[in-house]
C-alpha cells in the first residue's frame, strides 16, 4: 500500500459524522503534538489503514455498491426482536 497516496492532488469531498467526544479530544491531542500532522490527515490516514484491513480480510478490495446507502443510522432487524405474543401465556379462570 502506498502511504503517500495522500500527496497526490484529489477531489475531496466534506463529511460530517459525530464522534465520541474522548475519541474527539484524542485525536485533536494528536494533531496538535505531531508536527506537520492535521485532523484531515489524521482521519484520512487511519481509514485508508483501516480500509486496507478490511480489503485483505475479505481477500479483495470490496465491489463497488449496487445503489446508495440509505441515510441515517442502520434500523435493526424486527426480526430479531422476539415476539411478544409468544411469551403470553393464556390465563384460564
Amino acid at each position: 500500500m502506498n502511504r503517500f497516496i495522500y500527496l497526490r492532488p484529489q477531489k475531496r469531498q466534506r463529511m460530517t459524522v459525530s464522534l465520541p467526544a474522548e475519541l474527539l479530544e484524542r485525536m485533536r491531542d494528536a494533531a496538535y503534538w505531531t508536527s506537520g500532522t492535521t485532523m484531515a490527515g489524521l482521519i484520512s490516514s487511519a481509514i485508508e489503514e483501516l480500509l486496507h484491513n478490511l480489503e485483505s480480510q475479505n481477500g479483495r478490495p470490496f465491489s463497488p455498491r449496487l445503489q446508495d446507502l440509505k441515510p441515517g443510522r442502520p434500523r435493526t432487524a424486527k426480526s430479531n426482536l422476539p415476539v411478544v405474543s409468544e411469551h403470553i401465556q393464556s390465563v384460564s379462570p
